[in-house]
């Protein structure tokens, strides 16, 4: 069984007992190994962090149920960050210092994400960032600092390039203004142009805005063949109402946000025949067994999207890191920052790592200079709504083309 300790309220403050009684936390032989997960659990995007924390879990049972890694347990120590940059820092303060976690595994809103990179490096702590897009959370490769889920540009050339294909010419943008959305827009305007494709119009909103009807007012107005939409799920949920009701006849592409069921739940029927990018190849039988023992082990079905597998690659990549002779040798003298040592530097060593992400045969890949670890080829797949937001399904490509 795995063990998992929650913590579900509040953090007002950071113990200092380790400091200023001058003591070093440690791991001895046979004691359980631990993993701080924080994340986003019941803010604006927790299903992110929901979704992700059981691609954890499960991984941390298989590895429990063959008697844990170099005969340690390992254990699963969990904070809610609630999508609020200070208190995820808090908590990752927390996971280094007072509850001796050898690793910190979360991060799916980028701003709290990027929180935990400078509590990261400040009591060097590996972290294994999950689904946070913005680009340059990575451009400055941080020494404990891992990253398994795409770039904000890698999503760019994906759609970039599909829509080259597809015959598009002419493109819309909506977003909103929070880092996520003018990233996203940036990067998309740069990897459009790449692919010979205009935008024609691009209006940003405040995330907080209930009538966005200007915006889309002004869309329609330009007549695109497409609108791409780069939104959190509340709102992105509010375009693609608005979207519908302003008879905006285009075809309508939306990133990652639409992976997340609060987004197609309160966008109902308007958000069926969306296209989104995903990462998950649902046609892969190792994908399939691994959605097939989700819904064993949590007696629910879930959608095929990134933010379980992301979870999943994550917990078993670090498993597979903690197995290395020098990191268990570090862990049973007791030495917990020579063990986080050991674990940064077997990351870099194993360097490629094998996933549910990605198409078959596509691998992430680490070194000390490249902390980001999807590759740009062979990573990214197209999923389509049904249902009134309720499913995600294979689209037929045939029909995602500019109206003749």
């Amino acid at each position: 069984m795995t063990t998992v300790t929650k913590f579900a309220g509040l953090l007002v403050g950071v113990s200092m007992f380790g400091l200023a009684g001058g003591m070093v936390a440690s791991v001895s032989a046979q004691e359980a190994i631990k993993i701080c997960s924080i994340d986003d659990r019941s803010g604006a995007a927790a299903d992110t962090g929901n979704e992700s924390f059981r691609g954890l879990e499960l991984a941390v049972e298989e590895a429990n149920a063959l008697g844990g890694v170099g005969g340690h347990p390992i254990e699963i120590i969990e904070y809610d960050g609630k999508t609020d940059p200070q208190l995820t820092a808090s908590f990752a303060a927390r996971c280094a210092e007072d509850d001796g976690a050898l690793l910190i595994l979360g991060g799916n809103p980028a701003a709290p994400a990027a929180a935990i990179t400078p509590i990261a490096n400040e009591y060097g702590i590996p972290y294994f960032m999950m689904s946070a897009g913005t680009d340059n959370l990575t451009d400055n490769p941080a020494p404990y600092l891992f990253r398994f889920g795409p770039r904000n540009a890698q999503d760019a050339i994906a759609y970039s390039q599909m829509l080259e294909e597809q015959g598009f010419k002419r493109v819309a943008l909506v977003f909103n203004t929070l880092p996520f959305g003018l990233d996203s827009a940036a990067v998309a305007k740069q990897y459009l142009a790449e692919h010979g494709i205009e935008v024609v119009a691009e209006e940003g909103y405040d995330v907080a805005a209930t009538d966005l009807s200007p915006q889309i007012i002004n869309i329609k107005a330009a007549n695109p063949e497409v609108v791409l939409v780069f939104p959190y799920p509340a709102d992105g949920a509010r375009v693609l109402r608005t979207l519908d009701q302003l008879d905006v006849n285009a075809p309508v592409l939306v990133t990652r946000s639409a992976l997340l069921k609060t987004l197609r739940e309160i966008a109902g029927a308007a958000s069926n025949g969306i296209l989104i990018p995903n990462t998950v190849d649902t046609q892969r039988a190792d994908v399939q067994a691994f959605f097939s023992a989700y819904e064993e082990k949590f007696g629910e079905k879930t959608q095929p999207t990134l933010y379980p597998v992301i979870g999943y690659d994550g917990a078993k990549a670090a498993l597979d890191v903690i197995a290395r002779p020098e990191v268990l040798a570090a862990i049973e003298s007791g030495d917990l920052a020579a063990a986080r040592t050991a674990f940064r530097d077997g990351v870099i060593a194993i360097g490629d790592f094998y996933g549910l992400q990605g198409k078959e045969g596509a691998h992430y890949h680490f070194a000390d200079d490249q902390r980001h670890g999807s590759p740009d080829a062979n990573w990214f797949t197209f999923i389509t709504v049904e249902n009134d937001g309720a499913d995600l399904v294979l689209p037929d490509m045939n029909t995602f083309k500019p109206a003749s």
